[in-house]
């Protein structure tokens, strides 16, 4: 019987199938943006922890609570009920609930679409979007943020790329782009900051000088996974 051979992709690394191209990968938005510093404070917070290891930790916390969040206000997108008990959800981010909720309420959007995967060929890139919404008659590219101390460029980079993925792909205008971050600093439990058409379009042109750069530091070569091909199965028989 003839084994089957499975693809392993790098850990860490999030890249995407072109829906045309066989056997074509395409790096992940965020992968681009990762290649623009998040600003010196966030860099001195890192450098003052005790150890490098310790800074791992505190990142690789904060990707964790951002996913539980991610899939939490999935299901209430979805109208489902979360109870505190099976959620999964530590008492923190049980609360950054109720903070979307409230967020939800007094903006009522319009779920157009729920993590809308994006692959574009001509922009040979891919992507996952949190929410396409109608809001006051707009349609607005949202996304979903935990981070406890700001909203970075970063962020806005993504955003910005996803509209322009979302424009190409589903021919309709993106009015605005926003991201709601949700923490317990803020009076009402979030920081919600909307961009124009204007401002996310120049948020764009950002986007692909930080592509160039990734790219530059590649040594200016394809930008592709390194693809690692094994049997299916392992044994000595």
């Amino acid at each position: 019987m003839e084994q089957k051979i499975i693809t392993l992709m790098p850990k860490n690394e999030h890249w995407y199938l072109s829906p045309k191209h066989k056997g074509v990968y395409y790096p992940s938005v965020t992968m681009v943006t990762s290649y623009l510093p998040k600003g010196k404070f966030f860099e001195k917070y890192l450098a003052d922890q005790e150890s490098y290891e310790e800074s791992k930790r505190i990142l690789q916390e904060a990707a964790d609570r951002g996913t539980r969040a991610h899939i939490a206000s999935e299901e209430l997108d979805r109208g489902n009920t979360i109870a505190y008990e099976t959620s999964g959800l530590t008492d923190e981010e049980y609360q950054l609930m109720t903070y979307y909720i409230a967020w939800h309420r007094k903006f009522n959007p319009e779920i157009i679409a729920i993590e809308l995967r994006l692959i574009s060929d001509k922009l040979k890139l891919g992507g996952t979007a949190d929410r396409i919404y109608k809001i006051d008659g707009k349609t607005v590219l949202f996304d979903l943020k935990t981070s406890k101390s700001a909203i970075f460029d970063s962020h806005w980079i993504q955003v910005a790329c996803y509209a322009q993925m979302y424009e190409e792909l589903h021919k309709t205008k993106v009015d605005e782009v926003a991201i709601l971050r949700l923490t317990s600093r803020r009076k009402d439990g979030y920081e919600y900051v909307v961009r124009d058409r204007t401002e996310w379009q120049k948020d764009y042109k950002q986007f692909k000088k930080t592509y160039d750069t990734m790219v530059y530091l590649q040594g200016n070569k394809k930008v592709e996974p390194k693809i690692i091909e094994v049997p299916s199965e392992l044994s000595l028989k």
